[in-house]
């Protein structure tokens, strides 16, 4: 598969470890929720699935061989046959896992909405937040117990009146009423001995953007509900839990960057984007110095902004407007001298001022292999355009995406930056940002705080990673500046506290980068547990250039284990085969 993944392309995947998803798509309108809502995530996260329809569910071969069946829309448990619905009780009993996406189960028959935890009816309402649990359970385990979710208008839901002994309580409304639920097979109470089973009792359209939206705070509860209710061995091609640093605007400050040391000492290898102007000839050792060593990466931001009333662009004028071949043929030659004069090679991931990357530019950056960005915007606009057009994969979302840049594919884009909405006219640059509104700095506040600051930078790593991304730590060099280092220190020690029980994996952008390229053209096309070898064999179909990994996932009790299994480089299909029990056992 030479090709990128689309957001609402299915991919279907063979094998027992597959998750069914089933559907009704007479109900056009239900159905195209899981298509707008659903299918750009499950493509995202990567995992193996394949869609069904439920008017011949009875009829599907193999409905038994499979990790999970998921109920994948409102509506469609009220339109299953009789003879449909037993098929997926058939299957729970011989351990296949059950997730209901319906937010519609209030039309359902008593028997189907005790099999997914409620008893004494179902209430049909509309839901405005989402309350976390204060239970302690693998599924809600990345979010804060007791954090509100408020939502931008209100979806469809399905209360129920009780919920049966064993279920645990995964979210809540506002007035304390279930929202989801998780219920382990051997705990139900109904004498059932089967596969796990999770209930989301609100309409998948909670996952829309006009009503929540992707990559929001919400989207860990979509992938762990799957992920805990299939059976296992079970895989995906999630990102792994990677995070980097990123650094605009940077001169020096500090000492000539000794706030980087203090980054290094918490792991952070950082992104650094230069005033190329005004290095000084001290600085540019100090460049190479932390170059040399693999502990921080360098690219030319600008030519340089302090102290102008514009800044001085590289790659596209601040007004929008693209610069002359000529022009921009002398503005890389001063590049290249700079380059040479510290001693190093830029990243091949740019850190641009503005993200503002002229069209004209491209053909210069792809002479040097530069062929990354970090853009919030697309290529050939300026900040201050409008881009509620724009639609990078996977769910429009500017703060979070990663593909080919048009119009140039050869281009790819890579960036995780909590905007705290989809587009970036509606935020600024929002709460990735960590430092901003944090420090003296242009009037921003009248002293450090710190304790924000460490809360913003916590925020911003933890929604990256989970959901499903990865997790940026970005500010600008002027706001470090205007910290005492020993601020800058507790803050960078604080975000480090705060994400402790984390399991993160610290990398340059570049790597980070290529890794997304590998894997927006890769899929598991097979997810196969043979029980008799206790073996899982995962064929992968794409284009890997540099290698990449798939999440191998493990029952541990209520838990989950996870272990990262690496696949080599490949064009076409590789077919990797692990055991299914841990090593250890």
């Amino acid at each position: 598969m030479d090709q990128v993944i689309q957001r609402y392309e299915r991919y279907s995947a063979e094998g027992n470890r597959a998750i069914v998803f089933v559907t009704n798509d007479g109900d056009e309108a239900a159905a195209a929720v899981f298509r707008m809502a659903l299918l750009p995530a499950l493509n995202h996260f990567g995992f193996p699935y394949r869609v069904a329809e439920g008017a011949g569910l009875a009829q599907a071969v193999g409905l038994g061989q499979a990790a999970a069946i998921v109920l994948a829309h409102d509506g469609v448990v009220a339109s299953l046959t009789e003879e449909s619905w037993r098929s997926i009780v058939s299957a729970a009993e011989s351990g296949v896992g059950v997730v209901s996406f319906d937010g519609r189960l209030w039309r359902a028959d008593p028997e189907v909405q005790r099999f997914f935890g409620a008893v004494g009816g179902m209430l049909e309402t509309l839901v405005e937040a989402v309350c976390i649990s204060e239970q302690d359970h693998y599924i809600t385990d990345m979010q804060h117990p007791g954090h509100t979710h408020k939502l931008l208008r209100p979806v469809e839901a399905s209360l129920p009146e009780r919920t049966v002994c064993g279920v645990v309580i995964l979210a809540r409304n506002e007035a304390g009423e279930t929202l989801a639920a998780a219920i382990s097979g051997r705990e139900s109470g109904d004498g059932r001995l089967g596969g796990r089973r999770t209930a989301l009792y609100v309409s998948p359209a909670l996952w829309l953007r006009q009503h929540f939206g992707h990559a929001s705070g919400l989207d860990d509860l979509l992938w762990r509900m799957l992920v805990w209710a299939a059976r296992k061995p079970f895989a995906t091609l999630m990102m792994p839990p990677f995070v980097v640093c990123r650094v605009d605007d940077a001169i020096g400050s500090y000492d000539r960057f000794d706030y980087v040391r203090v980054l290094n000492e918490f792991n952070w290898i950082p992104n650094i984007g230069l005033f190329v102007d005004d290095i000084d000839d001290e600085t540019a050792k100090r460049i190479k110095f932390y170059d040399d060593r693999g502990l921080a990466e360098f690219s030319a931001h600008s030519f340089h902004e302090l102290g102008e009333p514009y800044p001085d662009q590289i790659y596209l004028q601040h007004d929008g407007q693209e610069y002359a071949f000529a022009k921009l043929k002398d503005h890389f030659e001063r590049l290249d001298r700079f380059y040479e004069r510290v001693g190093i090679a830029p990243s091949r991931t740019v850190n641009i001022h503005y993200d503002e990357l002229g069209l004209h530019s491209l053909p210069f950056l792809l002479s040097r292999n530069q062929t990354f960005m970090m853009g919030l915007i697309p290529a050939g606009v300026r900040w201050y355009a409008s881009s509620y057009s724009w639609e990078p994969y996977p769910y429009g979302h500017q703060g979070f995406n990663y593909g080919p840049l048009d119009p140039d594919h050869r281009f790819w884009n890579a960036v995780a930056h909590h905007l705290g909405s989809y587009k970036t006219p509606d935020t600024g640059m929002g709460v990735g940002e960590f430092l901003g509104g944090c420090t003296p700095f242009n009037g921003e506040n009248d002293k450090a705080d710190i304790g924000r600051a460490i809360e913003r930078g916590v925020a911003a790593l933890k929604l990256g990673v989970s959901s499903g991304f990865f997790g940026t730590l970005m500010t600008h060099e002027q706001r470090i500046m205007a910290l005492a280092p020993d601020e800058w220190r507790t803050i960078i020690e604080g975000i480090h506290r705060g994400l402790e029980g984390w399991t993160l994996l610290y990398r340059t952008y570049d790597e980070i980068s290529q890794y997304c390229k590998d894997k927006a053209r890769t899929r598991i096309a097979l997810a196969d547990y043979d029980a008799s070898a206790d073996r899982l064999s995962v064929r992968l179909e794409g284009t890997v250039e540099h290698g990449i990994s798939y999440h191998l996932y493990r029952d541990e009790g209520e838990q989950v284990a996870i272990e990262l299994v690496q696949a080599a480089p490949f064009a076409g299909q590789l077919l990797c085969v692990a055991p299914a029990s841990d090593a250890d056992d």
